[in-house]
């Protein structure tokens, strides 16, 4: 510990003031004559005083409430163990900050946010004369100070911080981005010129999405220092404290307790460190509320670093709210967690429907007029046969319809009301209508692509390759590779039940998704690529993909290596091709959430059905008109800062006049899960090239030297007016 003042310890020496008053205002003896005192025989005299204190408790607190005062006034800190390497020669500097939700986390009763701000202070004292500083914050709509001369920029970037917390409206917000996503901007604002040494100043927590996101070395040769909260490059961190946060929460109809009842699951985790020897196991209350009125609690133990489930089940209301909007706002959050340091993540939000119909278009490539023959027949009899058949509305068209609907109004977007668009063994739309498609995936639609005779490998991927779970190569038939001589059927593996289309499907139930007996003549070779992030849901038995999935932005992508009818096997006669085709449609449908809905991280873009002007309600209950920036496009909505149910309506021909409840597209805005992961990760300790200097960055200690003090005169109020009873 060192002291910012330490002259102001010569204080101390007027702790001798209370002795000397002591001293001083002793009373003296007085002599006192009496007559019988004549009549006495004088001898010595015999002087004496009173050498015992009274009330010696209470001068024992008031010397220490002085001393404590002096000590504050000499500012005691604890120089943190985060040195900093800062290059000594002068050099162009760039800060970046990093602002996501993680950075709430509080350790000691301190956030890490509270010391980041305290680290970029110190820093920018240290940098040398002629040095040039700019500043770059993770969340992209904070404010950038662009690189100036230390003397313009220190006090530019100290304004902007200071604007930036103190903003109800452009202050911090509990996003997802990662120092590694902001590192170009950062970057951006260094000159090019390798006139003098260029350093990036990260200051974050030592997380995977925090500072251990960060290279040494970005491809401009600018060397990047991490500047950790917690810790010292190079170190194990410390770990961070323990805290319970919901990581998931859905919800499916339940139509076997009521036909409007509906199941919400969650799904808890206990994060933070433990030992090998530590399994207490932690309780955890659960509230449901819907419409912001609690219905139902409950409880679920935790071990350590693990998760558990938790469901309610709930009856919905037939009418919907005042509105007439059928939409039921939930929530899910935990109680009596007031001492959890980070309570961002303690509550979810999810909306709920009566009814929830997925609207399924396929377009059928090779339509026929004997229905045994058609191209979708065994795709609408498995989805008739299935029991989510009330659940979706299945519709037909011909690839000619398709085209001609999307040459129409730009306006009119003909796929906005659609859930999952199936393209069955189509050929390839025109290069100028494909866009429309991988926009619309992009806003959210699922796109089920089955092969067949009339699939050009050439033209899917030129037109839909940038969303296709992997590209094309050629169709074959099996058995035709090297080292066999004949051809024979190619047979399907069992299902991979980790597959997020068969969540929730237990052992038991891959007997009823059992494809084992399929054979496939014909299927088609895809070209791996592992950068593309595609899983594989089933596969045939020499382990080429069967059924592959993506995820495009907001959208879903699945893709059949062979037909959904006769021409190239019998997947659609098997018994599994029924719980197949429909978990399919349902997963893909899932992306854009249950009711209509989605779920949009803290600061990502909504995207809407409509290129039409929107009203959009926040959970404050606040409206905000949204307009498309340009004619024909979607409309978009940004201002999601808020974690909450948001309600979007359209505008007819941007009046005042919105359209019914019933259109109205509803989302929640939620916080990433991910952010709640605070494990900590070890930091390369990168120095800049060249004479380095270290500076230490200290953490005040009188502020609870000052709380003792205030303590201590209370204290020293009662012991007065209890020794003068």
């Amino acid at each position: 510990m060192s002291l910012l003042a330490p002259l102001a310890l010569l204080g101390l020496l007027g702790l001798a003031l209370p002795l000397i008053a002591h001293l001083l205002g002793r009373e003296k003896p007085q002599k006192i004559r009496f007559a019988a005192v004549r009549f006495v025989a004088p001898r010595e005299v015999v002087i004496t005083q009173r050498r015992e204190l009274r009330d010696w408790p209470l001068l024992l607190i008031r010397l220490l409430l002085l001393a404590l005062f002096v000590v504050v006034l000499a500012r005691p800190v604890v120089g943190s163990e985060a040195a900093v390497a800062v290059l000594a020669e002068p050099h162009d500097a760039v800060i970046l900050l990093d602002a996501s939700a993680s950075m709430e986390l509080r350790v000691d009763g301190r956030s890490d946010r509270e010391r980041a701000l305290e680290r970029l202070d110190t820093l920018l004292d240290a940098l040398p004369p002629g040095s040039s500083v700019g500043l770059t914050i993770s969340d992209p709509r904070a404010p950038s100070v662009a690189l100036s001369e230390l003397g313009q920029g220190r006090p530019r970037i100290r304004a902007a911080i200071d604007g930036w917390m103190r903003s109800e409206d452009r202050g911090p917000r509990p996003g997802a981005w990662t120092l590694a996503e902001a590192l170009p901007r950062a970057s951006a604002l260094l000159s090019d010129s390798q006139a003098r040494p260029r350093v990036i100043y990260a200051i974050g927590d030592p997380t995977d999405r925090g500072l251990a996101s960060l290279p040494e070395l970005t491809a401009a040769a600018v060397t990047v220092v991490g500047v950790p909260t917690r810790g010292v490059p190079g170190a194990e961190p410390p770990p961070p404290p323990e805290h319970v946060g919901l990581r998931e929460l859905e919800w499916t109809p339940a139509p076997e307790l009521d036909p409007n009842a509906v199941r919400i699951q969650a799904l808890v985790h206990r994060y933070g460190p433990h030992t090998d020897g530590d399994h207490e196991t932690l309780e955890v209350t659960a509230a449901l509320e819907i419409d912001n009125i609690e219905v139902a609690r409950t409880r679920v133990a935790l071990e350590p670093n693990a998760d558990a489930s938790l469901e309610f089940t709930h009856t919905l209301d037939v009418g919907g709210d005042e509105d007439g909007d059928r939409g039921t706002r939930a929530r899910v959050h935990l109680l009596d967690r007031e001492d959890d340091p980070f309570p961002v993540d303690d509550r979810r939000h999810v909306w709920l429907a009566t009814t929830e119909v997925v609207d399924v278009l396929v377009v059928n490539g090779d339509p026929s007029e004997t229905r045994a023959n058609d191209e979708i027949f065994f795709l609408s009899t498995a989805l008739g046969a299935s029991e989510l058949a009330e659940r979706m509305q299945l519709r037909g068209l011909a690839l000619d319809q398709l085209e001609d609907r999307l040459r129409g109004d730009a306006s009119q977007d003909p796929l906005a009301d659609v859930d999952v668009l199936v393209l069955a063994n189509v050929r390839a739309l025109p290069a100028e209508l494909a866009p429309r498609i991988r926009a619309r995936v992009a806003a959210g639609m699922g796109l089920w692509i089955t092969v067949g005779d009339r699939v050009s490998a050439t033209d899917y991927n030129a037109r839909f390759g940038e969303l296709m779970p992997l590209l094309l190569r050629e169709a074959i038939y099996t058995g035709t590779a090297p080292g066999r001589t004949e051809a024979r059927g190619e047979s399907i593996a069992p299902v991979q039940l980790s597959h997020p289309i068969f969540a929730g499907a237990t052992t038991d139930a891959t007997a009823d998704i059992d494809l084992g007996g399929t054979r496939a003549r014909r299927m088609f070779l895809l070209e791996p690529d592992p950068r593309r992030g595609a899983d594989i849901a089933v596969a045939f038995t020499s382990g080429a993909p069967a059924l592959i999935t993506r995820e495009h932005m907001l959208g879903r992508v699945a893709l059949l290596t062979t037909t959904i009818d006769r021409d190239w096997g019998d997947l659609p006669l098997r018994p599994g091709f029924v719980p197949l085709a429909t978990r399919t449609l349902a997963w893909l449908a899932g992306a854009r959430g249950p009711g209509g809905g989605g779920v949009v991280s803290v600061g990502a873009r909504k995207t809407f059905a409509r290129a039409t002007a929107y009203t959009v309600t926040t959970p404050s209950g606040q409206s905000l008109p949204v307009t498309p920036k340009h004619e024909g496009e979607l409309a978009s909505f940004d201002a999601t800062d808020s974690p909450g149910h948001y309600r979007a309506r359209a505008r007819e021909n941007d009046s005042a006049q919105t359209q019914s409840s019933e259109d109205a597209e509803r989302f929640v805005v939620e916080f990433d899960a991910r952010e709640a992961d605070t494990s900590p990760a070890t930091l390369a300790r990168a120095a800049p090239s060249g004479e380095v200097g270290t500076v230490t960055i200290y953490e005040p200690r009188w502020r609870e030297l000052a709380l003792i003090v205030l303590l201590l005169l209370g204290i020293e109020a009662g012991a007065r007016l209890w020794l003068a009873r």
